[in-house]
C-alpha cells in the first residue's frame, strides 16, 4: 500500500511541475513574471520584410514585424514538404530519380542526384534539408503524390495538395504552397512568419527531423547506374554555434534571404523568421542580441543558484531534482525572492514546495528534497 501511494505522488508532481506549453499558450511553471509584450522589442532594426520570435517551450511572443503578413517564402517551404514527406512516406522507402525531378544547379540548390539514381526517403530528406536540393523536393513530392494517388496524372500537385492541407490543419491561415522547392510564385505560393513558425514546431516534433535540420553534414548514397556516396552540407551558416540547433535556409530573387532559426535560451527553444532581408544573418542575430537585451531566462532548481535558495536549502539539508528556465524581463529578473512551504503529507515524495516570485507575481513553485533521505523541514523564511 505505501509503494502504492509513493506511485501515485510520483505521477502527481510528473502533472505538477512537467512543462506542456505549445505555440500560442503558456504554464504557470515557465510563464513570465508580467505579462510580456512584444512593444519590450518595438524596432530590432531589420532589413527584413517580415519578422518573428517566439520562445516555442512557453509560447511567448517575444518580437514581431509584420509577422501575419504573407510574404514568398523561398525554400522555408521545404520545411512543409518534409513534415508531409514525413507523414506519408515511411523512411526506407526507395525512390528512383526521374529526369523530371532534376533541376539546373546554377540555378536552384540542389543534392547532386542524378538520373536513374535510386536513393531512400531517410537520404533524400537529408538532402532536402540541408543543401536546400531543390531535386529532392521534387523527387520526394512525386513520390508522395504517388503514394496519396496511384493513379495521380500529376503526383507532385496531388502533393502540393496535402501541403495546404498540412498549412490548414496547422492554423497556418496566411500560407499556401504551389509547388515543394519554394519557387517564386507570388500570387500562389507564399507563406508568414509566424506559420512559419508553425510548421517548424511540428518539425522540431519530430525525431528524424529534429535531427537532420539540426546537422552540419550527411553522407547520401544512391544505387543505380552511378551508385555513389558522397557528402551534403548545411546550408545554414549558423549550424555549429552552441546556441543554436537549426532550421532552415531560403533565398529567391522575388523572396529575398529568408531564414528559420533555432536558438536555445537556457531551456528554452526560441525560433526566429526573417523573411524578404537583404542579409538574413544579419537580421537574424541583430534581432537575438536585442531580445537577449530585453529578456532573461532565468535557470532555477537543480544545478542553479536560484537567487540564492539552492545553498539555503543545502544547509538545511535539502536540494532540488528538477530544474526550470522562467522567462521574465532583466528588471524582474533582479527582483526575483522565493519562499519555502513545508509539506508534512507523509505521501508526497518531498518534502515542500519552493515558491519564486518577483514584482509580486508567482513565477515557478519547484519541489524539494531530503539530501540521504535523513532531513526535515524547518522555516526558512523568505529570502531575497
Amino acid at each position: 500500500m505505501a509503494q502504492f501511494r509513493r506511485i501515485i505522488a510520483f505521477l502527481v508532481v510528473v502533472m505538477l511541475f512537467a512543462p506542456t506549453a505549445t505555440v500560442g499558450q503558456t504554464v504557470a511553471a515557465v510563464s513570465p513574471a508580467e505579462p510580456v509584450r512584444p512593444a519590450l522589442v518595438a524596432d530590432a532594426g531589420l532589413t527584413a520584410a517580415g519578422a518573428i520570435a517566439v520562445d516555442l517551450t512557453t509560447g511567448i511572443e517575444l518580437y514581431a514585424h509584420n509577422a501575419d503578413v504573407s510574404l514568398p517564402p523561398a525554400s522555408t517551404a521545404k520545411i512543409v514538404t518534409a513534415a508531409v514527406v514525413s507523414a506519408i512516406l515511411p523512411t526506407d522507402t526507395q525512390v528512383t530519380i526521374q529526369s523530371s525531378d532534376l533541376l539546373d544547379p546554377t540555378v536552384y540548390s540542389t543534392a547532386g542526384l542524378m538520373e536513374g539514381d535510386i536513393v531512400s526517403v531517410h537520404d533524400l530528406l537529408f538532402g532536402l534539408l540541408l543543401p536546400s536540393g531543390g531535386d529532392a523536393a521534387l523527387a520526394l513530392a512525386r513520390a508522395g503524390g504517388l503514394k496519396l494517388d496511384p493513379a495521380s496524372a500529376d503526383p507532385v500537385g496531388r502533393f502540393v495538395s496535402e501541403m495546404n492541407a498540412f498549412a490548414q490543419s496547422h492554423g497556418m491561415t496566411h500560407s499556401h504552397f504551389s509547388n515543394p522547392v519554394g519557387m517564386d510564385d507570388p500570387v500562389n505560393n507564399y507563406a508568414s512568419a509566424r506559420d512559419l513558425v508553425r510548421a517548424t514546431e511540428a518539425v522540431l516534433g519530430d525525431r528524424l527531423l529534429s535531427r537532420i535540420v539540426a546537422s552540419e553534414s550527411a553522407t547520401l548514397v544512391a544505387g543505380g547506374p552511378n551508385a555513389r556516396s558522397w557528402e551534403v552540407h548545411s546550408s545554414n551558416q549558423l549550424i555549429g554555434r552552441d546556441d543554436v540547433f537549426g532550421v532552415k535556409t531560403g533565398t529567391e530573387e522575388v523572396a529575398g534571404q529568408c531564414l528559420v532559426a533555432g536558438f536555445w535560451r537556457g531551456d528554452n527553444r526560441i525560433i526566429t523568421v526573417v523573411l524578404g532581408s537583404s542579409d538574413r544573418y544579419a537580421d537574424t542575430l541583430q534581432l537575438m542580441s536585442t531580445i537577449d537585451a530585453n529578456y532573461h531566462w532565468a535557470a532555477i532548481g537543480q544545478g542553479t543558484s536560484s537567487a540564492g535558495a539552492s545553498a539555503a536549502l543545502a544547509s538545511e539539508g535539502l536540494r532540488f531534482m528538477i530544474r526550470r528556465t522562467v522567462l521574465m524581463t532583466a528588471s524582474q529578473f533582479d527582483g526575483l525572492t522565493w519562499e519555502l512551504e513545508r509539506d508534512t503529507d507523509p505521501a508526497t515524495p518531498w518534502l515542500g514546495i519552493v515558491e519564486f516570485t518577483t514584482n509580486g507575481r508567482v513565477v515557478a513553485r519547484l519541489p524539494v528534497y531530503s539530501v540521504g533521505g535523513a532531513a526535515t523541514v524547518s522555516q526558512i523564511g523568505r529570502a531575497a
